[in-house]
């Protein structure tokens, strides 16, 4: 009975499709470590602490401060430099660049979560100016430019910026921010 069990599962485990999921490691993981939730630690949660608020601190939002907006400063819009767009430049493409994919066994990078938690996406350091950003499945999604320490500004796969934001959330990671100011309740860990 148990050869007869074990013959009708063995296909079962040979044959089984490869699924996609990249493990979230702990020191990652809010739902593990509490410091690292916006919901638990108020340091690090802009509605609660201005000092991280774009609405509230005009030096890290780009519709008041023009050194940190690609729309006035041609120097981070990635329109405007191939090094910065890995849409033109090939070496920061993750569909050229497996490394920079996290569908890649051996990748290793951030993690986008909601403002529940909960895994949405994953995001690959590319170089000191540029992250690439994919959502839950894998999809590339687009890329960060960096703005000035702390701030990186949102780009579609193509270059175009689409007015959202990184901020620095003084401790651990960022919080993403719409055009307006407003935090998507998205945090970068």
């Amino acid at each position: 009975m148990i050869r007869i069990l074990l013959l009708s599962f063995l296909p079962v485990l040979l044959f089984h499709a490869p699924v996609f999921s990249q493990a979230l490691e702990n020191r990652h993981d809010p739902k593990m470590d509490i410091n690292l939730s916006p919901s638990f630690n108020s340091t690090i949660n802009p509605e609660k602490n201005s000092n991280i608020n774009p609405k509230y601190n005009w030096n890290i939002n780009p519709l008041h401060n023009n050194d940190v907006n690609p729309e006035f400063n041609s120097t981070i819009n990635p329109l405007n430099h191939y090094e910065l767009n890995p849409d033109i430049n090939k070496t920061l493409n993750p569909m050229y660049h497996n490394e920079y994919h996290p569908k890649n066994p051996s990748w290793k990078g951030l993690y986008i979560f909601n403002r529940t938690d909960d895994l949405i996406g994953y995001i690959s350091v590319a170089t000191q100016q540029l992250m690439l950003s994919f959502n839950a499945d894998g999809e590339w999604t687009g890329f960060f430019v960096k703005a000035a320490t702390g701030i990186y500004n949102h780009f579609d796969v193509k270059g175009v910026w689409d007015g959202k934001y990184l901020c620095y959330d003084s401790v651990v990671g960022f919080n993403l921010f719409e055009k307006d100011g407003s935090w998507t309740g998205q945090h970068i860990k």
